[in-house]
């Protein structure tokens, strides 16, 4: 892919469960790393769900691969992409060439 595509900051962050004051686990985030990716929505869905409907925003993120990504997994971390939060739903290592990494998301609404 061309380099100007990979125009795109986004951020990965990691979930880390933290005992707070009370000594209760409470769930934080935080920023794993910081990369150009080139972003692509991939589809808007709608499906109706309780007599509402709600728009699911899949989103493809391309990065060059670096180590630090191979350690990405879903659920475990979510990127921050102009303000919004996407749940990673698939992280590909695409043919496993080391080269290039596309990481699925959903925006969480």
């Amino acid at each position: 892919m061309n380099a100007g595509a990979y125009r795109s900051l986004v951020t990965i962050q990691m979930r880390q469960v933290m005992p707070n004051a009370n000594l209760i686990d409470e769930e934080i985030w935080v920023e794993f790393c910081t990369n150009f990716a080139y972003v692509n929505k991939l589809s808007g869905t709608e499906f109706w769900a309780a007599a509402e409907v709600a728009a699911q925003n899949t989103v493809r993120f391309t990065m060059r691969w670096h180590e630090k990504l191979d350690r990405v997994t879903p659920g475990e971390f979510r990127i921050l992409f102009k303000g919004r939060v996407f749940n990673i739903t698939n992280v590909d290592n695409v043919q496993f060439k080391n080269e290039t990494v596309k990481i699925s998301a959903t925006e969480v609404e």
